[in-house]
This record gives C-alpha cells, structure tokens and sequence, in this order.
C-alpha cells in the first residue's frame, strides 16, 4: 500500500523539477553578442553616398532581430532625415552576420549620427 503512494509522489516531483529545469533555462537564454554585432554594423555601415553630396546631417535609431540565415530584420527605425535613413537601411539589407550566433527573437539596437564637419 505505502509503495503505491510513492510512486505518484516521485513522479510528481520529476514533473515538476523537469518544468522548473526547463523554465528556468527559458527565462535565462546564453548571453548574446551584442558588442560584436553592434561593431561589425558600424563598420559596414558609412556615410550614405547620396545625403553625403546632398549636404544632409542627421541621426538614425534603429531596433533589429537577427534570423536564422544572418540578415537583419529592422523592427523599428527612427529618424531625422528620410534621405540618410534610406541610405543606412540599403546598406543594412546588405550586411550578413552569418557566423554570430543570436537568441532567437533578440532585440538590437544601434544608432548612427551623421554630421559634416
């Protein structure tokens, strides 16, 4: 009789340390390389051609994922100068970060000032 109560109890208690174990790990994913990614984009990214002859200044705020495949996805861009916004986002479609590895769904942001001296 005592066995068939334990039985319950001991699965019972690996049910629950298996969902405390898996939540846990879910609310702490491995450490992104945020450094990395943010200069890698730095340096790809230059004063655009057209706003650099047009005279324009500004700044561009901008919030990307990373998919699988390495491209970015822009979330949300932020701007002062559409002419200059156009020119980093052109240059953003062309950057590859295929060797970084990213949490899914992480969130960057980076922010580039355009001025002309």
């Amino acid at each position: 009789m005592k066995t068939s109560n334990l039985i319950p109890a001991i699965l019972f208690v690996l049910m629950i340390s298996c969902i405390s174990g898996i939540s846990s790990y879910a609310a702490n994913p491995a450490v992104a390389s945020s450094d990395r990614i943010q200069k890698m984009i730095k340096e790809a990214v230059k004063y655009p051609e057209k706003a650099y002859k047009n005279s324009c200044c500004g700044t561009v705020d901008i919030v990307f994922t990373i998919n699988d495949d390495g491209q970015i996805n822009i979330k949300k861009m932020s701007t002062d100068n559409k002419e200059i916004a156009d020119g980093v986002k052109d240059q953003l479609s062309k950057v590859c970060c295929k060797g970084i590895k990213s949490p899914y769904n992480q969130h960057y942001k980076v922010s580039f000032t355009f001025k002309l001296v």
